[in-house]
């Protein structure tokens, strides 16, 4: 009889030795944690290049509200999350939470949505640091190429990065999310002392309900909800963190706190800044060149250049974090027998994926030659595209999160907290729901135009999901011993 999956998490594991097949073990604590979830959120990204996309199309002025919104929810989340985290140790995260709650084939449905998400929004990634470098590189230099180069150019830089092992990039994400929180942090003191509204005169009309939940809300909780994206990272980095038990949690808890705060005063003094009767209309107008107009107005020309700089690095920042998570749930996959062996290896000496790196990075490199050789615009349409649909891809993901961590704790007596283990998830669900449905029904607002291209993107998300619960069951029916094995290393 196999052991079922919840059994397996049961058992405690031996300490294996570093070797092919393991992470190093012990190598990142809190802050380095931190600095990857927080990276990948990458702050100067969601301010220079979601903000206008929010006040543009979403709910206007009210996008500090929905910041909040958005931190409440996931703070509710993140308390069940966090909780089985105390009793789950894998680099796959959400794949390994949903098995352990739900089963095998559930589990590989949630890791198949999860490198469908994370890919989406690295995809995204990779148009932004092409539009915003060949802009920065023409208005400089005068030097035109195809934004294309600048994006096959971070990906090589990423994969290099990636396959020098974990240390390597948290030093680079430290230094370049301390410039970007910098920069930011900037900006807001230069509008509160040097905006044409005087401080005391500035409107708390973008907190209020009514403005929270006004125009294309769908569009505003989806692009806020991505501003997130890569807190839930915390657990993918259990393996190699030390302490998992007590640095996932506080790690996790900080990010989302210092996001939610950080966005919502940063968005409330730009829309103050540009005025809450002008935001909207400016906002359409200079797109993603909206934060520069307002750095314009408030700092010398100096530090608009510098920020033209920091959105690549941000960017850049971001896309290293991303390669390292989706690196991180195909090694996973592999390991479990899931996926073919040879993305289970590690690098000898660097005791990184590398060959998952590698792979990965061939993945998001053939999308990015598609959008290329369409000759689509990189900002409105791969960025945006597939920001917005990877937000999509994730809200589903930690719904079915809530529903495994709800049922796992059913399922054993690890943990008797009610808030923890009943109650907090089953605020997650409710509070994730309404934000999926939101984001569904408007998608035709984010992609300015409905038909077979929103049905086509909507059915990736759900056809990602549903493809790895088929797969399992094919797996548990052609494989049964490989099926059995899955997870079969968590450790407690």
């Amino acid at each position: 009889m196999s052991v079922s999956p919840t059994a397996e998490a049961a058992e405690p594991q031996r300490s294996r030795p570093a070797t092919e097949s393991g992470l190093s073990k012990n190598s990142i604590g809190v802050t380095g944690i931190v600095f990857f979830v927080v990276a990948a959120a990458a702050p100067l990204t969601v301010v220079i290049a979601l903000y206008p996309l929010i006040i543009g199309s979403g709910n206007g002025i009210g996008i500090a509200g929905a910041f909040l919104a958005i931190a409440i929810v996931l703070l509710v989340f993140s308390v069940g999350y966090v909780a089985m985290s105390r009793h789950v140790t894998n680099a796959g995260a959400f794949y390994a939470y949903v098995t352990l709650g739900l089963g095998r084939s559930p589990g590989l449905g949630a890791a198949s949505l999860a490198v469908f998400g994370y890919n989406a929004i690295q995809l995204g990634l990779y148009g932004g640091i092409g539009y915003y470098a060949h802009d920065l590189v023409k208005d400089w230099a005068g030097i035109d190429v195809p934004w294309w180069l600048y994006s096959f150019l971070a990906m090589l830089i990423c994969l290099v990065l990636g396959v020098n092992r974990i240390h390597s990039g948290a030093r680079v994400l430290g230094a370049l999310l301390t410039l970007e929180t910098a920069v930011i942090i900037v900006l807001n003191v230069a509008i509160l002392f040097n905006s044409d509204t005087p401080v005391g005169k500035f409107s708390f009309q973008p907190f209020a309900p009514s403005t929270i939940f006004a125009g294309a809300v769908g569009v505003a909780l989806m692009f806020a909800h991505a501003s997130f994206i890569g807190f839930e990272g915390t657990a993918i980095y259990g393996e190699e963190a030390r302490d998992p038990k007590r640095t996932v949690p506080r790690a996790t808890y900080i990010s989302v706190i210092f996001m939610g705060v950080f966005y919502a005063i940063t968005s409330w003094l730009i829309v103050n800044a540009l005025g809450v009767d002008n935001a909207v209309s400016v906002a359409k107008e200079q797109s993603g060149n909206l934060v520069f107009a307002v750095s314009d107005r408030v700092l010398p020309a100096v530090l608009t250049g510098v920020i033209h700089i920091l959105i690549i690095t941000s960017m850049f920042a971001a896309l290293l974090t991303f390669h390292n998570n989706v690196a991180r749930y195909l090694f996973s996959l592999a390991r479990q027998g899931a996926l073919p062996a040879f993305l289970g290896r590690t690098h000898v000496k660097r005791q990184s994926p590398h060959v998952a790196c590698v792979v990965q990075t061939i993945m998001v490199g053939v999308v990015v030659a598609v959008f290329a050789l369409a000759r689509l615009d990189p900002y409105t349409t791969l960025f945006s595209w597939m920001t917005g649909i990877g937000a999509v891809a994730i809200i589903l993901l930690q719904f079915v999160a809530s529903i495994a961590v709800f049922v796992f704790f059913r399922r054993n007596n690890l943990d008797k907290r009610v808030w923890n283990t009943v109650i907090a998830p089953l605020l997650g669900m409710a509070g994730l729901a309404p934000i999926l449905y939101f984001a569904l029904s408007q998608v035709d607002v984010l992609l300015g135009t409905g038909g077979w291209l929103a049905t086509l993107l909507v059915g990736l998300v759900f056809a990602s999901l549903l493809g790895g619960i088929a797969w399992g069951l094919v797996l548990r029916k052609a494989r049964p011993e490989a099926y059995s094995r899955l997870l079969s290393d968590v450790g407690r």
